[in-house]
Formats: structure tokens, C-alpha cells, sequence
């Protein structure tokens, strides 16, 4: 279990680098059009690059997230039931959640093999879409990993309580 946990830790921080980088680097190419729009001309496909760098700033940071606990998490209800009934429910969603996001991740790579033997591309910068959805499904997986150690964890670890 510690070893999953380190490794799960380990992709999530490079994951959390890639995608705070790639925030800098909209924040700059942002600027950069803002200016050049001033003086010049703006920078070509911007609303393309924004459109996928979003995309997989997104994904990548879905399972930093939840190995830091910053999702919203609202449960008014869930806190006033006993503990055991509250641990079935928390087992219920990760289990249904973890499901999900590798469904998720399994359909977005297939249609990212799919964009791959297409060809498809971009209609100003003419980049090919493939490599942004196998980023997007490998985020999907990041969190489905995360939410399984969660799900493993309810289980498996001892109640400090």
C-alpha cells in the first residue's frame, strides 16, 4: 500500500509541475497577444492553444487534488450519520467515482487512437489533437488511482479515532 501511495504521490507532484508550467506559459502567451494586439498583430491560434492547454492543466491537476483534499466537499448530511453508515458511503463514492474516471480515461484514449489514426488537426494552427487527449485520459487515470487509494484506504488503514 505505502509503495502505490508513493508512486501515485510521485506522478501526481510531475503531473502538478506540468500543468503549473503550462499556466505560466498561458499567463505569458495571454500578455503577449494583449500586447501584440496593441501594436501589431495578435498571436495566431491563441484561442486554440488556451483551449487545449486548458484542457490538460485540467487533467493533470484532478489527482493532485484529491491526493491533497482541495475538491469541494460538502456533507452536511453524510457528517451526522454514524460512523460506519458515513465509511460505507465514502466507500460507495470512491468506489462509483473510481469507476467513472477510468471509464473516462479508457474513452478519451480510445478517442485519442482514434485522433491519432485520423490525423485530425487543428483549424488554424493545423496541430494534431491526439497527443492533448492521451493527456486528458492519463489525468483521468491520475484520479482514478487516487480515488482507488482512497477507496483502499477506508479499508485497510486503522481509524486514528
Amino acid at each position: 500500500m505505502e509503495t502505490i501511495e508513493k508512486i501515485s504521490d510521485i506522478l501526481n507532484r510531475c503531473a502538478g509541475i506540468v500543468a503549473g508550467t503550462i499556466l505560466v506559459f498561458m499567463i505569458l502567451l495571454t500578455m503577449g497577444n494583449i500586447v501584440l494586439r496593441r501594436v501589431w498583430v495578435p498571436i495566431r491560434g491563441t484561442y486554440e492553444i488556451m483551449g487545449f492547454a486548458g484542457a490538460v492543466i485540467t487533467a493533470l491537476a484532478m489527482g493532485f487534488t484529491q491526493q491533497k483534499r482541495e475538491h469541494i466537499h460538502v456533507d452536511i448530511l453524510v457528517s451526522r450519520f454514524p460512523r460506519g453508515v458515513r465509511k460505507a458511503v465514502f466507500a460507495v463514492n470512491n468506489g462509483l467515482c473510481t469507476l467513472f474516471f477510468l471509464l473516462a480515461a479508457w474513452f478519451v484514449g480510445r478517442r485519442g487512437m482514434t485522433l491519432l489514426e485520423t490525423g485530425e488537426v487543428s483549424e488554424t494552427l493545423r496541430m494534431v489533437y491526439y497527443p492533448f487527449a492521451f493527456v486528458v485520459a492519463f489525468g483521468c487515470f491520475l484520479l482514478a488511482a487516487m480515488l482507488f487509494i482512497d477507496l483502499l484506504k477506508l479499508f485497510f488503514q486503522k481509524d486514528s479515532k
